[in-house]
């Protein structure tokens, strides 16, 4: 069990953002991808991803296994995976090398493998110019194929949880937020205590406070991970969202299988993916254009196409519209059934 232990301090530094960004996710989906539990949550996911690209085979991933490697505080948040990659090239060489010290440190000390570390084998990603960009080169390949055809629904589903908790933060405070926590997270006063088993220790916040994340590839033993360039800055805990099968099935799927097929040949693949981008969720038009990495006025187009289809309404607030599923466009979304209401008959008459 992992427990985290608070200052008033650190109380009241503590935050929730709504994600690390689609590099921190194809992080996550590195380690995730080579697990071998959680067989009902990601196995078709696994079985994919091993099928459109090297993610699992590549020397690289070995870098990723068990998740000792903390790229996460090293090259930061990002909102886009191209700056994302950006920042893995503009890591310092000696920070580089610190992590990869305290990765193959901490491998030593919770797996007893003492051997030499495969993540290292193949190259010097801290100070070799091209082992770095065959290090960004593989992470480009594997964000494609095991995040980018899901990163709308992921993203939507992130920010929602974000939004559920800041809620409880700004009207009921910290501890109530903490306390609301999903399970495996336990607010006992003024420690957090995390999962059970065999790891265990206790992280000291220190005034610096904790800032969580939701992640949906997260499913490792909890870790903290702390700044190596800014001692003041929150320590990083991520929470999963993937809990059951339902939020795998909700996030994970494609538009390249049977119902989704179907629906992007009735309305073509675009508008099928402005219609599944707008079932994650109410959004502005650029949080649609972002969903759906379009430009707004694209967006706005697709938008407007699928109103006047009856599968989408649009209301305005303030200086921004919202974009919703009307019932018909939720039923052709997800397969359910629908059935216009049966007008009532004039009174005193009856229909067959």
């Amino acid at each position: 069990m992992l427990r985290i232990t608070f200052t008033s301090e650190d109380l009241v530094r503590t935050r929730i953002a709504a994600t690390w960004g689609p590099l921190g996710e194809t992080f996550f989906s590195l380690t995730t991808l080579q697990q071998p539990q959680g067989e009902a949550l990601f196995g078709a996911w696994r079985q994919r991803v091993q099928a459109e690209s090297a993610a699992r085979t590549h020397p690289a991933s070995a870098l990723f296994h068990e998740a000792f490697m903390d790229l996460f505080t090293v090259t930061g948040a990002s909102t886009s995976i191209e700056e994302g990659l950006e920042a893995v090239r503009a890591v310092r060489a000696d920070h580089l090398h610190a992590e990869l010290a305290g990765a193959a440190h901490a491998r030593v000390r919770y797996s007893r493998c003492t051997g030499p570390w495969a993540g290292t084998a193949w190259g010097d990603i801290a100070h070799h110019r091209a082992d770095r960009e065959e290090l960004v080169a593989y992470l480009q390949d594997s964000h494609r194929a095991a995040v980018a055809p899901y990163w709308p629904r992921i993203l939507s589903r992130l920010q929602a949880e974000q939004a559920g908790h800041a809620r409880t933060l700004a009207e009921h405070g910290v501890e109530a937020m903490l306390a609301g926590l999903p399970p495996g997270f336990r607010w006992q006063a003024p420690t957090l205590e995390i999962g059970r088993g065999a790891l265990t220790g206790t992280v000291e916040l220190a005034g610096r406070g904790l800032l969580l994340v939701p992640s949906a590839f997260c499913q490792t033993r909890p870790i903290t991970y702390t700044s190596p360039t800014d001692d003041q800055a929150p320590v990083l805990l991520f929470i999963p969202v993937i809990r059951n099968v339902t939020d795998a099935a909700g996030l994970l799927t494609t538009l390249e299988s049977g119902l989704d097929k179907a629906l992007a040949a009735l309305l073509g693949r675009t508008r099928a993916r402005t219609l599944d981008a707008i079932g994650g969720g109410p959004c502005t038009t650029g949080q649609l254009a972002e969903r759906i990495r379009a430009s707004p006025p694209s967006a706005s187009e697709h938008a407007t196409i699928l109103r006047q289809a009856g599968l989408v309404t649009t209301t305005r607030h303030g200086n921004a519209v919202l974009h919703t599923l009307t019932p018909l466009g939720d039923a052709l979304l997800n397969g359910h059934h629908f059935q216009e209401p049966i007008p009532k008959p004039p009174h005193g008459r009856a229909t067959a």
